[in-house]
């Protein structure tokens, strides 16, 4: 029987050749739900993305490729899918009777932002982030209007509304209930829901002197677009420890002004998404909770249980996630 080993060297192999390049290093990287491998070309590096291959995986990996095609083609700051020797945005391999898709990107110039350093991690990096992001919805809304796609993969296709993440008490239940009760009663126009990135957090995007490259849209959906803003707000100010309350407050109220500003060079947001943001933020706590919960449930030992019981409790108490003012935001804007 061949191992798990065997079976990524052949994969790796059949990708050598539909690209035509030469694996870099044999061992995986990052932490992904997917392989991620490092390729060469004979002109440049790229980054081979390996998923198990099922029919909504398939189709959702369609839909990511041809959009990511689009937004690489009018944005510099988005990485370029790359077509195989088959002139295809990916490939479909078979070994021992399993089925893989495999895609791959240009490989980002840069690094990893340093958080630990002010010259890196600051206002400027926040108004470049915000500007990327309202050019990545502009094009969204230009996209679905020239193609007129149908918008599958919709907000409550997304993770937290799997079967696996399913499991609540009664109590968190409730809450979750009434917000996704007030999400579907939101408004779905041209401009205010579309593709978004969905996962635009500080692993996704390599900075090069003060160049900025966006990459992973592995989860992109349907959604709004302000949902997608709030998603990052919410994970840059996961970064500071959930016991530094006040840190948390500062930063988020520093991160959020100078990202809309650069969010607005681009794209235009109405005062009443803004006020959306606390909801937004409690729905995407509910689904790291979610999250957390099942991914450490089969431990013995949850290296997060404390975390999980202060989310928990949060939640119950439906305290806003950070305290800012969304008014004054909305009219500092």
């Amino acid at each position: 029987m061949k191992t798990m080993d065997q079976s990524v060297r052949q994969i790796l192999e059949k990708a050598e050749s539909i690209y035509n390049a030469k694996t870099v290093n044999k061992n995986p990287l990052g932490n992904s739900a997917n392989m991620i491998f490092e390729l060469s070309t004979k002109d440049n590096l790229i980054i081979l993305r390996i998923s198990e291959c099922s029919e909504y995986k398939e189709k959702h990996i369609d839909f990511e490729l041809k959009w990511l095609k689009y937004l690489s083609e009018q944005i510099g700051e988005v990485i370029n899918p790359i077509l195989s020797r088959n002139g295809k945005l990916y490939e479909i391999v078979s070994i021992d009777g399993e089925s893989y898709i495999l895609c791959a990107f240009d490989k980002a110039p840069g690094r990893l932002v340093n958080q630990n350093n002010l010259d890196e991690w600051n206002e400027t990096l926040f108004y470049k982030l915000g500007s990327i992001m309202g050019n990545i919805h502009k094009c969204s809304k230009q996209y679905i209007l020239d193609r007129k796609p149908k918008l599958c993969f919709e907000w409550n296709d997304d993770f937290a509304f799997s079967t696996e993440f399913s499991s609540l008490d009664d109590d968190v239940l409730k809450i979750w209930d009434e917000i996704i009760f007030e999400l579907e009663k939101l408004p779905r126009t041209v401009d205010s829901y579309g593709i978004i990135h969905n996962d635009l957090h500080q692993l996704n995007f390599f900075i090069d002197g003060d160049k900025v490259k966006v990459f992973d849209f592995d989860d992109c959906i349907c959604s709004w677009y302000s949902l997608d803003i709030a998603l990052t707000l919410f994970q840059f100010v996961s970064a500071i420890s959930y016991k530094e309350t006040q840190a948390r407050n500062i930063f988020a109220e520093k991160f959020i002004y100078s990202f809309l500003k650069g969010y607005r060079t681009q794209n235009s947001i109405e005062s009443f998404w803004i006020d959306k943001f606390d909801l937004f933020l409690k729905y995407r706590r509910i689904c790291t909770y979610k999250f957390i919960k099942e991914i450490f449930s089969k431990k013995d030992v949850n290296p997060h249980a404390e975390y999980l019981a202060w989310l928990r409790e949060e939640i119950i108490d439906d305290k806003p996630f950070i305290k800012i003012s969304y008014q004054k935001l909305s009219e500092s804007l």
